[in-house]
């Protein structure tokens, strides 16, 4: 009787995982769109400097950061390697001066089964897709940045993976990782209040790596 009441719970509790999972993924389907549509209003132009990626990205004000530049902010909430690759053309068909690029975060959780290589090989395309649909926009390829513990050893492939990438096509790769963490490879807890996205002290710091590169852009 006991174990038919573990198994039973245990059955129970996997199905409200998958109704739960079902549900946020209809939720991110949903967001995913409604700014696709938005962004696709507000088309880049030539000239713009794009920060591109997921929340993390979408999560910032820029224009704020650098003043007198001509930013776009074209982070989605959740968006994967996959979601960009997606909605690349949008942001090539604009020609922009320069397109800042962050996104690989939200391939890691264990539920969509994304080994580092299927990562490494949509970045590609999506790099690819940039040099083919906008080759005179210059690339900036972000490190990915820390986040809970657990995550560190596999963001430290990626990150040294994507700067061989980066030095491989002559890209410039930005390494924001090492400014962020902390010494066990989680992000520091003062930058965050959830081990993922940055409070506004972790923007700062953010923003102190890039500015060199923006001003290159004069």
């Amino acid at each position: 009787m006991y174990e038919f009441f573990v198994t039973s719970m245990l059955i129970a509790a996997l199905v409200l995982l998958l109704i739960a999972l079902l549900a946020a993924e209809r939720l991110v389907r949903t967001h995913h769109g409604q700014k696709v549509d938005f962004f696709r209003k507000y088309p880049i132009q030539p000239g713009d400097i794009v920060f591109l990626g997921d929340s993390l990205t979408d999560g910032c004000r820029w224009d704020e950061l650098f003043p007198g530049f001509p930013v776009k902010n074209r982070g989605i909430n959740a968006d994967t390697t996959a979601g960009v690759l997606e909605r690349i053309s949008d942001i090539t068909g604009g020609k922009p001066k320069a397109i800042f690029i962050l996104i690989g975060t939200n391939d890691l959780p264990w539920y969509l089964q994304r080994e580092n290589e299927d990562i490494l090989s949509t970045y590609e395309e999506i790099l690819e897709r940039i040099r083919l649909e906008s080759p005179h926009t210059r690339v900036f390829v972000q490190s990915l940045l820390p986040r809970a513990a657990r995550y560190a050893r596999r963001i430290k492939i990626l990150n040294q993976r994507l700067k061989r990438m980066a030095e491989r096509r002559g890209l410039t790769f930005v390494d924001v990782y090492p400014r962020l963490a902390a010494p066990d490879g989680s992000i520091r807890p003062e930058l965050s209040n959830d081990r993922l996205h940055l409070m506004g002290s972790g923007y700062q710091i953010w923003a102190e790596v890039l500015r060199p590169h923006l001003e290159s852009l004069r």
